[in-house]
């Protein structure tokens, strides 16, 4: 199933392939990355500029322009040397997907890297007699029967297979380099450099070293690394004891593009249908939009987050109610949700104090979080008339809910009363009226509260 681009990435993914595009009219070599925090979506963001640059076709040959290797660091750090992984995808794509080849440059190509492939793999393990002379296999057995103390012969070994792996490596990142460059004749090699910043901080290291060793003196090679800047940089302070690591950073990557958090598209509700196809928007109907609410209350949040939130919201919706609610229920029941594991609201219970002013941040958290909700929040009900019923010192101030029905008087209700009662104010609700749907909803609301912070906690 294709993902649905719910924080409107298209525009930057546009904007990221043009400049590649015309990077590669230049034939130049370059290195940038895609900076983002955690849960900002860059790996999907890299899936739609893969798409994207496969979509382009070169005037010149009329084939694909571009050559685009998608690596993804984290799915692969099993192995010590990141060159294997790299040797690895450079080999499936050519096998599986281009058509940019010929026959005999394919199989030209192929040998070669799978060629490297085992010298990789056999580094350190395996002996160059004709340069060394000896059988390293057999010095190393020889090394276990040495007595304690003598450590003349573990020493010899040990310079025998750094001389080994050193000699091995250097024709590998020659071999592999030149293979690079055949490829590079025929169109523009892109390398996607994905899941960077899960990696531990020595393995992301040497990742960015061999990626820079690769293709610093070629041409034609672009190379995209998605990161998470402040992370990488606090992983090579923490290596390499810099007092500014991003010096040490730009050795490898030329420039950076920022990504925001997004702004989440309509498409919010069609990501999350089968959440939404246990709700009844005909229950209670209101002319607001659904998509603006949910839109507007994951402003700011990263897709990973509410990617978890909404998994948790459907746990336990669907392990406490089995019949159908109304829309209304739904928003606050995900706005309960957010408020936990988002803002780390912890306020829901009796006594709490609710203060019904448009100047007031409704959802204010004590840790004072800006909660850019609160105020699209305070817009909606801003402009609804509540007729009062009383208003005298040392009263609670009493509202009847507006005549016309609407979303967000309704959740006002429903998040007022969750809260078991106000102190300052009190929203009544005609059981027989239009509002009648979301009488009894509090108390259930306070039972998904009750569930959701244990989930927050797993």
């Amino acid at each position: 199933m294709e993902k649905l681009d719910v924080l409107n990435r298209e525009p930057f993914v546009d904007q990221v392939a043009t400049l590649i595009n015309n990077i590669s009219d230049n034939k130049s070599s370059v290195t940038f990355s895609i900076n983002g925090i955690w849960g900002s979506g860059k790996s999907f963001v890299l899936d739609m500029l893969e798409k994207k640059l496969n979509e382009y076709m070169s005037e010149e040959t009329a084939k694909e322009k571009f050559f685009v290797i998608r690596y993804n660091c984290w799915k692969y750090d099993y192995y010590e040397e990141p060159l294997i992984a790299i040797v690895s995808a450079l080999t499936s794509f050519i096998e599986e997907k281009t058509k940019i080849l010929d026959e005999k440059t394919k199989e030209r190509v192929l040998g070669m890297l799978k060629a490297t492939s085992l010298a990789l793999l056999s580094i350190g393990k395996s002996f160059l007699k004709e340069k060394l002379g000896f059988d390293v296999q057999i010095l190393m057995d020889a090394v276990k029967t040495v007595k304690d103390g003598d450590t003349a012969g573990k020493e010899a070994y040990e310079k025998a297979q750094e001389y080994d792996a050193y000699f091995r490596f250097k024709e590998v990142m020659n071999c592999l380099s030149e293979t690079l460059k055949i490829l590079a004749e025929e169109c523009t090699l892109v390398f996607l450099v994905d899941e960077l910043d899960r990696c531990v901080p020595e393995y992301a290291i040497k990742i960015l070293e061999r990626m820079h060793h690769l293709t610093e003196d070629s041409k034609n090679m672009i190379t995209v690394i998605s990161i998470d800047k402040q992370q990488l940089e606090s992983g090579v302070k923490q290596v390499f004891g810099f007092d500014k690591p991003e010096k040490y950073l730009e050795k490898f990557i030329h420039f950076g593009l920022d990504m925001d958090t997004g702004i989440v598209s309509d498409k919010i509700l069609e990501k999350y249908a089968d959440y939404v196809s246990l709700f009844d928007k005909e229950i209670l109907p209101v002319p607001d939009s659904i998509e603006e609410f949910f839109q507007k209350l994951f402003d700011g949040i990263g897709v990973r987050t509410q990617e978890q939130i909404m998994q948790r919201v459907s746990i336990a919706h669907k392990a406490l109610f089995s019949d159908k609610k109304d829309y209304a229920f739904m928003c606050t029941e995900v706005l309960i949700a957010v408020m936990i594991f988002a803002y780390q609201y912890n306020r829901l219970g009796p006594g709490n104090t609710f203060i019904f002013s448009k100047y007031d941040d409704i959802f204010t958290t004590s840790e004072h979080k800006n909660i850019s909700f609160s105020k699209f929040f305070g817009s909606k009900i801003d402009g609804v008339y509540f007729p009062q019923t009383h208003s005298e010192p040392g009263i609670q101030t009493s509202y009847y809910l507006p005549t016309s029905v609407f979303l967000y008087p309704a959740i006002l209700y429903l998040w007022c009363h969750t809260h078991e009662g106000t102190k300052k104010i009190f929203f009544h609700c005609n059981k027989e009226g239009g509002y009648g749907v979301i009488y009894d909803h509090p108390s259930e609301l306070r039972k998904f509260a009750n569930f959701i912070k244990l989930l927050s906690k797993v």
